[in-house]
């Protein structure tokens, strides 16, 4: 992945330095190699001083004139093979007779005749050195756009898995919603001709209920404070149908309010209790909703006192679409680092719990008057649901 957080002029400049020096290093290494394999090897007449001298100018300047039009015209891009030769040949023409004059001056010899071997001799290694200078390059400008290609690829899957996780909410709201819509609109159809005013608060509490949730549903993530509101505005909607029948309790402690989860996770195990739980129930019962955080682990747990597993329970209890597509989803976002388990409360009933994962973010150092560390919610997959740091508190 490539990093958008621009530098600032010194630290660029600074960057570009380094790497310059680097580069330059590397140049002069090759130059020295080839000053000692003419020294020693093919020309034993010329000392290593002289030899020395004129590979550094020779290849220097050839560098120079390679490498300059190259970062003009592609960057760190792949260099086109129709005019990069050419600049390579031009390099190699100019650059091996100017870096001869330099070393002439540089050795005080300019008084002294060309010599044709010598000459002769710098433009076959010139060139030699020339076409691995091109190789090099060409490798390299082809590795950077391997990596560039592979990192839009990276960006395109991780859109895919957004696409991927949009379209579950998507179905997840396309399977709460259409069911629990017509039995309130049938309820208020009943309080019309009873209770007019009880049915025009009920259509206000589902107006306010759709109007939150599908601004949630389009969310990548939210706070539990926004979670636990949208889940209070639904259990309002279903404690105006159900009457004395349901009650329901939320408790989220403030200190955990802005942690970030992904969207509508709870939301399929509270229907669970209560189209499970509770309306199987002739007495009815009770619905605790409630988040806290253990460590390093974030704890959310849904428990009713419906039927439980019992004879009165309806069948596929605990194996409905709705815990099939948590469970997908929290192995699809944390791995295995998270959990849901059910288990059958005393004398009945059932609590469903979520573990999740936090991970520590420490703010300021540990010492007198320093902020406290910060939590937040550790996804595994952060290109489909980024883990934020805590958000402005969400009104419930």
């Amino acid at each position: 992945m490539f990093s958008n957080v621009s530098l600032p002029p010194l630290a660029e400049c600074l960057r570009i330095a380094v790497r310059g020096l680097r580069v330059l290093a590397g140049i002069a290494a090759i130059n020295t190699g080839i000053a000692a394999v003419l020294a020693f090897g093919i020309k034993p007449d010329d000392t290593f001083w002289h030899d020395f001298v004129y590979s550094q100018a020779i290849g220097l300047s050839m560098w120079l004139l390679i490498d300059i039009p190259r970062h003009l015209l592609w960057g760190r891009g792949v260099p086109s093979r129709r005019v990069f030769p050419w600049i390579v040949v031009a390099a190699v023409l100019i650059g091996v007779p100017f870096g001869q004059w330099v070393a002439r001056l540089i050795l005080c010899t300019g008084d002294q005749p060309w010599r044709a071997d010598s000459l002769r001799m710098s433009f076959i290694i010139a060139m030699l050195a020339a076409l691995g200078a091109m190789y090099f390059y060409w490798s390299r400008g082809k590795l950077a756009a391997l990596q560039r290609q592979a990192a839009l690829d990276a960006l395109e899957r991780e859109e895919a898995e957004k696409q991927v996780v949009r379209a579950q909410l998507m179905a997840l709201q396309a399977q709460v919603e259409p069911h629990f819509i017509f039995n309130v609109l049938a309820h208020v159809d009943v309080l019309i001709a009873r209770d007019p005013a009880g049915a025009r608060r009920l259509l206000q509490h589902l107006i306010g209920f759709l109007r939150t949730s599908l601004a949630h549903a389009r969310a990548e993530q939210c706070t539990l404070a926004q979670e636990f509101a949208l889940l209070r505005a639904y259990l309002d909607i279903q404690a105006l149908r159900f009457g004395a029948r349901l009650q329901f309790s939320l408790a989220l402690d403030e200190a955990i309010a802005d942690l970030v989860i992904p969207p509508m996770l709870i939301q399929p195990l509270v229907e669970n209790a209560v189209v499970h739980g509770i309306e199987p129930s002739r007495e009815g019962g009770s619905i605790a909703l409630s988040a806290r955080r253990d460590g390093d682990r974030l704890l959310l747990e849904v428990r009713d006192t419906g039927v439980g597993f019992g004879r009165d329970a309806r069948p596929g209890m605990g194996s409905g679409l709705g815990l099939t597509h948590v469970r997908e989803r929290l192995s699809r976002l944390f791995d295995a680092d998270a959990r849901l388990t059910l288990a059958e409360t005393v004398p009945h009933g059932v609590s469903v719990t979520v573990e999740l994962p936090l991970a520590h973010d420490a703010v300021g150092a540990e010492v007198s008057g320093a902020p406290a560390p910060q939590w937040r919610c550790r996804f595994s997959r952060p290109a489909v649901a980024p883990a934020l740091a805590p958000r402005a508190p969400a009104g419930t």
